[in-house]
This record gives structure tokens, sequence and C-alpha cells, in this order.
């Protein structure tokens, strides 16, 4: 195997899923992903990572809720990242309801621990909950819950 053909194929097993789709990418999921980008946030020396996105990124994106799937990779991914974190409004109500998404990185934080404390649940490196916490309450939250895991 030629090394730019080797290159290439390290590149495509490194890429975040959702870089990988299936044939073209919508314009709007991208939009998405670019707003959730620009809105995170890395806390405690970037043990950290968290992203939010709101009803109004999803509308100025035009985009739909399954847009969101595959944001949390590209958090998971970054460099000195433990947790990785997004938390999405849902759509289908006022705006107050989140879901949170929570990654592992390495499976050091069990991840499934934190969304049982907000009252949901998942594995240990993939986890998840509902909530009505504000933004500040939510991000104190996962700061408290990571801390007790160190």
């Amino acid at each position: 195997m030629n090394s730019t053909r080797a290159a290439s194929d390290l590149a495509e097993t490194m890429s975040p899923p959702a870089l990988k789709a299936p044939g073209p990418l919508p314009y709007a999921k991208l939009e998405l992903l670019a707003r959730a980008l620009a809105s995170v946030e890395r806390v405690d020396d970037g043990m950290l990572t968290f992203s939010y996105i709101d009803r109004d990124d999803f509308r100025m994106a035009g985009a739909e809720e399954s847009y969101s799937e595959g944001i949390i990779d590209h958090l998971r991914s970054v460099e000195g990242t433990k947790v990785a974190a997004l938390a999405r409004e849902l759509l289908d109500g006022d705006g107050a309801r989140k879901k949170v998404s929570l990654r592992s990185t390495d499976g050091a934080i069990d991840v499934s621990v934190i969304a049982r404390a907000g009252g949901g649940g998942g594995h240990r490196r993939a986890a998840g909950f509902s909530t009505e916490l504000s933004h500040d309450e939510l991000l104190a939250f996962l700061r408290e819950q990571l801390a007790a895991q160190l």
C-alpha cells in the first residue's frame, strides 16, 4: 500500500461520523454544527468540553432536530477532553426542556453516573438525560459531577 493511500485510510478512520455521511451533507446540518462549535466552552483545564444549541440555532440554520446527531463526536475529539457534553433545546416544547448528551473520551469518567444524577441513564462512555436547568445551572451541575469522579 502506498503512503498516500495509507494516509487517506487513516484520515477516514479518524474522521468524526458526522463527516462520513453516505451522500451529500445538507447545508443546514453544517450550519448547525458551525453554531454548536461557535458556542463551545472548555472548563476545568479542558477536561469538560461543553456546547449548547438552542431553538434559535435550529431555526437560523434551517435544521431539523436530527441534524444535531454527530455534533457530540466533534466535542469528544478535542484534545484534553475527559467528558464532552452537548445540550440542545427540544423543539417540541417551550424551550425550557433540554436533552443533554454525554461522552467519556477514555472511560476514566463514568458518564452514566452523571446522567443518572440528572435523571437519565446510559453506559460508562455514552449517556444522557433531559433537564430544565438553565445554561449556568447545567454547567455547574456537570462540573460538580465531573469533580466527584476525579
